[in-house]
């Protein structure tokens, strides 16, 4: 009810959602002042626009339907970390990175990180995919192997979709076998590091 409530007032500010993605919005606030952009995740928003009379005028107008709290440049959302660099010039850059979120997923499959790889890809097109046969293994045991193996193929992919399109072929590669996960999945996952 609540996100209904908040995307009513967002399309009276003037803004639409993108055909893709009805969690992302844009508009122009001020006529001739640039677009905001706005994304939502639960009661978490995060906007941007070129302009600062934009977006004062958005912090405005979203205080008007409750209790809003501002927590001024964004540092983390959903799992990305981002770090903003004024240049002398007076242009602003932004890095994205989920370090945090790949420690944290190497931590919770309490797997060591050894090394990282210096390829952009660890996947060579034209190169069969190496694998440990088939092992026996009683089905508790399997159900635990595949559970753990697609919680570890959807955390991959959420890093290739937002900061890691270089790993999205390994992923694709990895989650062929999301039914049927052998032990050399895990191994090549993590080459990428």
């Amino acid at each position: 009810m609540r996100f209904e409530m908040l995307l009513s007032h967002l399309k009276a500010m003037g803004l639409r959602s993108c055909d893709s993605s009805p969690c992302l919005f844009t508009g122009v606030l001020i006529p001739g002042e640039p677009p905001i952009f706005v994304g939502i995740y639960v009661d978490d928003i995060i906007y941007f626009s070129c302009s600062d009379k934009v977006e004062k005028k958005f912090g405005e107008g979203l205080s008007t339907i409750g209790s809003v709290d501002f927590m001024g440049q964004v540092s983390l959302f959903l799992g990305t970390e981002f770090t903003w660099v004024h240049h002398p010039d007076g242009h602003l850059s932004v890095s994205l990175t989920q370090q945090t979120f790949f420690e944290q997923l190497l931590e919770s499959l309490q797997i060591q990180r050894q090394s990282s790889s210096t390829y952009l890809t660890p996947y060579r097109s034209g190169y069969s995919i190496d694998s440990i046969p088939f092992e026996s293994m009683s089905a508790s045991a399997r159900d635990d192997l595949q559970l753990r193996y697609q919680s570890l193929v959807g955390s991959l992919n959420w890093l290739a979709h937002t900061t890691r399109p270089d790993i999205s072929t390994v992923v694709s590669l990895l989650a062929q076998y999301q039914s049927e996960p052998f032990y050399w999945s895990f191994r090549c996952c993590f080459i990428c590091g």
